[in-house]
């Protein structure tokens, strides 16, 4: 409400009149006055343009409402009703009859909708999940299996997005694909769940996505499905017909609201192939009450038809005409922005980046031409501040495009493109992370380390985001423009690490690396391998040999830098620190410590005389916990304390998170040589530590072990205490660890709470 609260208008006469347009769109509803419906819902959604245009602010705070309100939205909620949806009544009494027949018999309800594009499979699935919206409460698990970027859509990107809006924690989540999957359905046990799997071609793309579950529902879209499908999945397979004429002309009617005689418009409906996208983008034209657009509309559609079939529904790209039609009839700033969203990729985007693609115009211009092209079908909203076209009406954008617009007129707009997005990415990293970055133009800024919210907003940004910032990633390289594409994939690496996106980080960094190797920067190759390794790192799957793949890039880094050289750069300095930080914690995961210890203490001294107190204290924080392995119990007190000390002392104030991590490691190295009562010392600073920056995964793990270190002094009671809280914070959290806790409870005879 607050968001419309503008020029000293009173807040509670705005939330007045926006209570009135909510009771009159459900009123209208109810009564099926759609009319009313869609002229509350546009002036609304103008006014949100409106207001996102004077004050880009307001994008965030709406973004934030809408997002927590999302999360919390059943399948059918998630998936609202269409406004001006002609009921295609036989197939949904097909389903109807289907999904009966499945719960009766304790079996997942599958359906695959197929029909040619455009005739409205996903508009079908959407608008009988919305209708079932009193019994489909559960999880709503989408995924857009379509070509992107020239290629299938890999299952584990999609995995590992289902996992993160699952909540399973980063530190749990598996490395390769039949583990994500088998992760998916522990976390789908016992829960309904819905999945809409669009644009399906091949059985490989759905195997590992579905659940066993017999009361999900599993709902799949595309132009045919495949030949093999049935061998793994039991499912009835309906075609989404193409609209009969009665039905094209009351969809026409409805949603274009024109006056005009029915009867008029029925040489245009034969034209049209039944085709609901087609529909709609006439019916953008017969909104404006101009004398003879009727008239002029059936004329250029009935010259399409002599001349062959228009719109046949056999034909793989049943729309040019009707497209053509919808550009032809552009304003000339409409068709410009038309244009431009071409040359931007297939994906959502919001209305920062519409002012990217046109940015010598004023935000009003911009506004109106988005407004133009959403109100004529051409551009779809997907949520506050998110739009996105048609696959189909992008491709014919593009095409234009390619053939209305110079040479050099395209490459400018990928540059602001690429632009925009360089500084979305690089101010989400600095926002997340405190890490040095390498800019050849040296105008990184220095920043502190952001508080909790601001990580909040920025992780929130970044993933509605993620589609177009990955995909600009491609778009830049293939552009040439390589010092961007590096650039941005440097950038995303605290957003995929928290988030779990392993698979698309490490496209992105192969493609960071093949654009730094363009550059001829040596620095930018060493950094952009240095990346590259760290991902192969995090992910460490085994089957795809991270390991080697890690090993190879980090030492290609250190390579370029010259280790031992004299007269050396910072940014060579810390880059050399960086790369053998990341060879030590490779060498400790493959249980050799040994030679992790050598590698950390060499990182230790590349950053000599370098004002860097968060690499050190890092540093020392693994020294300290691979002496303990060792067993070399006094160099790791050493260290950990130490690192306890710098993570106190930080320029920007204490890293409390840290310093707890570095104090249970201290517990553990003071146990692992018998110092209890010490330990259980640090392990108090480590629980409050812990609990005091909210990481209630963490604050479990300290709890457990200071429960076991209690059993060990004799105090049972205080431990199953400990376990008992540990617990409860494991199930909080939803970690598979809560069972390690309820072990140790029942082996001690305690019931666990």
């Amino acid at each position: 409400m607050a968001l419309f609260v503008r020029d000293g208008a009173q807040e509670a006469a705005v939330g007045d009149e926006l209570e009135q347009a909510r009771r009159q769109a459900l009123e209208a509803g109810e009564a099926g006055d759609e009319d009313t419906v869609t002229e509350i819902a546009d002036e609304l959604s103008s006014r949100v343009l409106e207001v996102f245009a004077e004050r880009p602010d307001a994008v965030r705070e709406a973004r934030e409402f809408v997002g927590e309100a999302l999360t919390r939205a059943t399948p059918a909620e998630a998936s609202s009703a269409l406004l001006h949806y002609v009921n295609h009544t036989a197939l949904f009494r097909e389903m109807d009859s289907h999904w009966r027949v499945c719960r009766a018999a304790g079996t997942v309800t599958s359906v695959f909708l197929n029909g040619v594009r455009g005739v409205g499979k996903r508009s079908t699935a959407r608008q009988w999940i919305h209708s079932h919206r009193d019994v489909l409460v559960g999880v709503f698990l989408r995924a857009d299996l379509g070509m992107q970027g020239g290629r299938m859509v890999d299952p584990a990107v999609v995995l590992e997005r289902w996992l993160d809006e699952l909540d399973v924690l980063r530190e749990e989540r598996p490395v390769d694909v039949p583990a994500k999957a088998r992760r998916v359905r522990h976390e789908l046990r016992d829960r309904s769940v819905v999945f809409l799997l669009e644009n399906v071609t091949t059985t490989r793309q759905v195997r590992d996505l579905l659940t066993d579950q017999p009361y999900g529902v599993v709902l799949m879209t595309g132009q045919e499905a495949p030949h093999d499908l049935t061998a793994f999945l039991e499912f009835l397979p309906l075609p989404v017909p193409a609209l009969r004429d009665e039905h094209a002309l009351e969809l026409l009617v409805k949603v274009s609201r024109t006056t005009e005689d029915p009867a008029k418009l029925e040489p245009i409906v034969r034209n049209l192939g039944g085709l609901p996208l087609a529909l709609r983008l006439v019916a953008g034209h017969l909104k404006a009450p101009v004398p003879g657009v009727v008239e002029d509309i059936g004329a250029r559609l009935a010259d399409r038809a002599a001349r062959q079939e228009l719109l046949n529904v056999d034909d793989p790209n049943p729309l040019p005409e009707a497209l053509e039609l919808a550009y032809g009839r552009m304003a000339v700033r409409t068709a410009q922005l038309y244009r431009r969203l071409g040359l931007l990729m297939c994906e959502d985007f919001q209305l920062d980046t519409v002012f990217a693609l046109v940015p010598d115009w004023e935000p009003s211009e911009a506004r109106s031409a988005l407004s133009a092209l959403i109100s004529g079908g051409l551009v779809e909203r997907r949520g506050l501040d998110t739009y996105r076209m048609h696959i189909l009406v992008h491709d014919h954008a593009s095409t234009v495009a390619e053939r209305d617009e110079t040479e050099s007129e395209r490459l400018a707009v990928r540059q602001w493109i690429a632009h925009h997005f360089l500084r979305i990415t690089e101010r989400g990293e600095q926002t997340l992370s405190t890490r040095w970055l390498y800019n050849p133009m040296n105008t990184f800024p220095a920043d502190t380390a952001a508080d909790e919210r601001r990580q909040t907003e920025a992780l929130r940004d970044m993933a509605r985001r993620e589609a177009g910032i990955f995909a600009a990633v491609r778009l830049a390289a293939e552009a040439g423009l390589h010092m961007e594409a590096w650039r941005m994939s440097q950038a995303i690496r605290t957003f995929c690490l928290r988030t779990g996106r392993d698979t698309q980080w490490i496209e992105a960094a192969e493609i960071g690396l093949a654009s730094a190797l363009e550059t001829g920067d040596t620095m930018a190759v060493a950094r952009a391998s240095y990346e590259l390794g760290f991902a192969h790192l995090e992910r460490w799957n085994v089957e795809e040999g991270d390991s080697r793949l890690a090993r190879e890039h980090f030492e290609q880094a250190l390579s370029l830098v010259n280790p031992g050289a004299s007269g050396r750069s910072e940014g060579e300095r810390r880059t050399e620190s960086s790369v053998l930080e990341g060879l030590g914690l490779l060498e400790r995961k493959l249980k050799r410590p040994g030679h992790a210890i050598d590698l950390f203490s060499r990182a230790q001294a590349a950053l000599a005389g370098i004002d860097h107190p968060r690499g050190q204290a890092l540093l020392a924080l693994h020294l300290g916990s691979t002496h303990t392995a060792l067993g070399r119990h006094d160099d790791a007190e050493r260290e950990l304390l130490r690192a306890v000390e710098e993570f106190k002392d930080l320029p920007d104030g204490p890293d409390r998170f840290n310093m707890a991590k570095a104090r249970l490691r201290l517990a553990e190295n003071r146990g692992a040589c018998g110092r209890l009562r010490e330990a259980l010392e640090a392990l108090d600073l480590a629980v409050d530590g812990m609990t005091g920056v909210g990481s209630a995964y963490h604050a479990a793990q300290a709890l457990l072990l200071r429960g076991d270190l209690r059993l060990r002094l004799g105090e049972r009671e205080l431990a199953v205490e400990d376990w008992m809280s540990a617990r409860a914070l494991y199930a909080e959290e939803g970690s598979v660890h809560e069972g390690e806790a309820r072990h140790r409870l029942e082996r001690e005879g305690e019931e666990p709470a």
